[in-house]
């Protein structure tokens, strides 16, 4: 056991020395969190998007959509009752006035303003702005009979979106294109070699470079989100032990491509071009930067045999949406099953010494 530690503590050594290695897996991820955060995670100005539903026959229905819609503070979209308050709990409304019939003995129709209670200070914001609205309309007279509807919604800023989505890319960099590269370094200047000759086992040093990856991936993923909650005020909002659980599985399954890929691969060269073809591809069609829900059916389809694609969703899941387990166990699952069949790989075509020695 104490040699065990020994070369778990040997290998974060390595990697903490390894200036190449840190780049790649802290501060090539952050400066896109910084430069996407900066570009579009923030908005400028102020807009209120504003669902309006119920009777439009009434003349306050008619003028508080007249008024609102022209002012470029409000966005005015109509439709029905439950339209409308899905669409806020989707997000993509900030406000949603419903309008009573009126009342037969005359005066003003009761409005309910439905609002995301998660959006704290910016809903009393909207829903102030939109009572100013309604009683000017009303001009003081006849007080509208006015009732506000918190509701829990879902409300996704864009750095909540691409969090998860960077933090998925560091760790496929960090275990394809890092541990590749290393291993295959490692053989080149005879350091498997020297540790073959020692009584250490095979799989107890392999075992413990799983470890310390593992241990690199937690402080990284750590990192990250503690710094895109710092810069931009990161919500994450599901179960931190099911992240946890979700970053381990997702550094092993590549962790076990990259092992594979360093069987094979006869120098560091070879290794960072395999590495480079395989996570190229995935940064692009496994829903980083965007999302994957607009694109064609045929693409999301073929998009679902990338582990980055399951890893990037199973992070998105409870980060940006809550989710739990139910909903991520099949790309979890998916994930163990790459780790599996990579590491078949890895001990299939593993070398201690470079072909030529």
């Amino acid at each position: 056991m104490r040699a065990f530690l020994t070369m778990v503590k040997a290998n974060l050594k390595m990697v903490v020395r390894n200036r190449q290695a840190l780049f790649w897996n802290l501060v090539f991820p952050g400066l896109f969190i910084i430069l996407f955060g900066y570009l579009v995670g923030r908005d400028s100005g102020v807009n209120i998007t504003v669902g309006v539903a119920g009777d439009a026959t009434s003349p306050l229905y008619q003028g508080t959509v007249a008024t609102m819609e022209s002012s470029d503070v409000f966005t005015v979209m109509t439709g029905t009752e439950t339209e409308e308050l899905e669409k806020l709990k989707d997000g993509d409304r900030d406000v949603v006035l419903v309008f009573g019939p009126p009342p037969n003995e005359g005066g003003f129709p009761t409005v309910q303003i439905s609002y995301d209670q998660t959006n704290g200070p910016n809903a009393q914001v909207a829903v102030s702005a939109v009572r100013q609205v309604l009683l000017s309309v009303a001009q003081g007279e006849n007080p509208v009979p006015i009732t506000e509807q918190p509701i829990a919604a879902e409300d996704i800023d864009y750095i909540d979106f691409l969090v998860p989505g960077i933090l998925a890319m560091a760790l496929m960099n960090s275990g394809v294109i890092g541990l590749s590269t290393a291993f295959v370094t490692y053989r080149e200047r005879g350091i498997l070699r020297r540790i073959k000759v020692t009584p250490f086992p095979l799989t107890s040093f392999v075992l413990a470079r799983i470890v310390s990856q593992l241990a690199v991936a937690v402080a990284q993923a750590a990192i990250l989100v503690g710094m895109a909650k710092l810069l931009f005020d990161l919500q994450v909002h599901g179960n931190i032990f099911l992240i946890g659980l979700t970053v381990i599985l997702g550094a092993l399954a590549f962790l076990s491509i990259g092992f594979a890929i360093s069987g094979f691969a006869r120098n560091a060269e070879t290794a960072a071009t395999y590495a480079n073809l395989i996570t190229f591809p995935m940064l692009f069609l496994s829903g980083v930067f965007f999302d994957l829900d607009t694109a064609p059916e045929w693409l999301r389809t073929a998009t679902r045999i990338l582990p980055l694609r399951h890893l990037v969703d199973a992070l998105r899941e409870p980060m940006t949406r809550g989710n739990g387990l139910a909903t991520t166990w099949p790309d979890l699952l998916f994930l163990i099953a790459t780790f599996a069949a990579g590491m078949v790989i890895a001990v299939r075509f593993f070398r201690w010494e470079a072909r030529g020695s």
